[in-house]
């Protein structure tokens, strides 16, 4: 292999690897809040817990462990709506740790739901979130500048066009298989996702008590937040496919 190709492959590897960094990278140094965080948590005190995971998660938002702590310890203290809240922004920035994808599963099942869609095989559905959002997004940008440097060098270099070819092939047909799994992900899942946090939250024809109540949701549910009006929510359940209006305050925003 000639010495630029190397070069370039090497290049490739540490965008790749820049691509991957920033989602893991914070898990790896826990502070002395997390120490004490578990402590709480083993000792029953689940609310004190909640509350140092969750002043972590805010401080580290890209922390899929702080998260997952946190969602542990609000289903402890019987909050399953911001338990699967926690647990869905885990999943998001983490989907290949079996713990979360099991505990999400789990706490979805209580509130009616499941993880994998009905009528979806469970290998496909590991198969096509094996990648977060933001990993997909960085491998086919990465991908992107490497098809685009190549194409240059094509253009520029017309002796080596030969040798350049398969090279640049396989480089654009990465990039588009890449970039296709990463539009075909944004475009399945909602625009916004929420989780009903409420106990039972009644959704309404409008954005106001004086509407008709035409959906009660339960608590965990999954919905998608299509607009905001003041203190209401326009939604739309995930599961039943009903649309309504909700008060803001029954939702977390993921």
């Amino acid at each position: 292999m000639k010495p630029w190709m190397k070069r370039c492959g090497a290049v490739f590897a540490l965008m790749t690897a820049a691509a991957w960094l920033p989602a893991r990278v914070a898990a790896f140094a826990p502070p002395s809040e997390f120490a004490q965080a578990q402590k709480e948590y083993d000792a029953g005190d689940y609310a004190a817990a909640a509350s140092v995971y969750s002043l972590l998660s805010a401080q580290d938002p890209r922390n899929s462990a702080y998260l997952y702590n946190l969602g542990d310890s609000l289903f402890k203290e019987g909050k399953l709506g911001p338990a699967i809240a926690a647990y869905q922004k885990a999943f998001d920035l983490d989907p290949r740790n079996s713990n979360i994808r099991y505990n999400l599963n789990f706490a979805l099942k209580k509130a009616g739901e499941t993880l994998v869609p009905p009528g979806v095989p469970p290998v496909l559905f590991d198969i096509f979130y094996w990648f977060s959002l933001p990993e997909l997004a960085g491998l086919q940008w990465a991908l992107c500048w490497l098809a685009l440097f190549l194409c240059g060098l094509w253009v520029l270099m017309p002796k080596t066009r030969a040798k350049l070819t398969p090279w640049t092939g396989a480089a654009l047909a990465l990039w588009i298989f890449w970039g296709g799994w990463f539009l075909v992900r944004k475009s399945l899942g909602p625009t916004r996702l929420g989780i009903i946090v409420s106990p039972s939250a009644e959704i309404r024809s409008g954005p106001g008590s004086g509407f008709n109540v035409i959906f009660t949701a339960p608590e965990g549910r999954r919905v998608e937040i299509l607009a905001p009006q003041g203190s209401w929510l326009e939604i739309g359940v995930l599961k039943e496919g009903v649309q309504g209006w909700i008060k803001s305050d029954s939702v977390e925003g993921v």
